[in-house]
């Protein structure tokens, strides 16, 4: 199901949004000034852009050119509509932190809401070949990182592969070709915690093709970390992102003696 409408006024456009809104995806292509505040300030000067509101309460906005949104807000931001001095406003609101992003429009062209579902996914191709991917480019999983071993032995298992971050902190890497459960964050958990145990600076990062709600709960809570393999697959054609839930930090970790990979 979707909806279009074509040069819509600002009460048409705030009626559209606030009855689609938390249902929806919102797209909306409009003029408009960006301004956020947070842990820094940006202001982006009058342009043509498309914004989109996700039912999850995400807030992107995107230009002509590139990958990445030109501003974003995560999933959970409180998402105020309204119409002060002749300017139609969007808000992305989040508490913790501290952050606001807001869209001055001053022209809608078009806006469209469609119910869009999430689909399975599962990457062809074995976790050995994830892993092979990631040795030969290490900078998919964030840039510093440096691979030291793979199928590193534990008394829970074989860890996917071992490294080290720009801080020398080792990184643990578990591999999954389809969406995460909570199996695959309880064995990252206990790999982190043979780590941890012995008086060494580790993180844990899971890396799959998306993550169930409950998997990802627990992520946080344990203070563990998530890269979407699809993003990484994109790297190959020009761009990735990686979600970052938590960062452990400390001094740099004590050397333990590895072989090669």
């Amino acid at each position: 199901m979707y909806e279009v409408l074509l040069n819509p006024n600002f009460e048409e456009t705030k009626y559209f949004i606030e009855r689609n809104l938390s249902k929806s995806l919102i797209t909306i292509l409009a003029e408009c000034e960006i301004l956020y505040e947070g842990r820094a300030f940006s202001k982006a000067s009058s342009s043509r852009r498309l914004i989109i509101v996700k039912a999850d309460g995400s807030v992107i906005v995107h230009e002509s050119t590139k990958r990445e949104p030109i501003n974003w807000q995560p999933p959970g931001s409180r998402i105020e509509v309204s119409i002060e001095s002749e300017v139609f406003k969007i808000k992305a609101i989040r508490k913790r932190p501290k952050e606001k992003l807001e869209i001055l429009v001053s022209r809608v062209f078009f806006i469209t809401s469609s119910v869009v579902e999430e689909g399975d996914f599962m990457l062809v191709g074995s976790e050995k070949d994830e892993v092979d991917l990631v040795i030969s480019k290490p900078e998919l999983i964030e840039e510093g990182f440096k691979p030291l071993q793979r199928e590193y032995s534990t008394p829970y298992g074989k860890i996917d592969l071992l490294g080290k971050d720009n801080k020398g902190n080792y990184v643990v890497l578990e591999f999954k070709r389809a969406k995460a459960t909570l199996q695959a964050v309880s064995q990252l958990y206990r790999y982190v915690m043979y780590f941890r145990e012995r008086g060494q600076l580790v993180r844990g990062i899971l890396v799959a093709p998306g993550i169930s709600e409950n998997a990802l709960n627990l992520l946080r809570r344990l203070v563990l970390e998530y890269v979407d393999l699809r993003s990484i697959i994109d790297f190959t054609n020009n761009g990735r992102h990686t979600v970052t839930l938590s960062n452990s930090k400390g001094n740099q970790a004590q050397e333990i003696g590895q072989r090669g990979l």
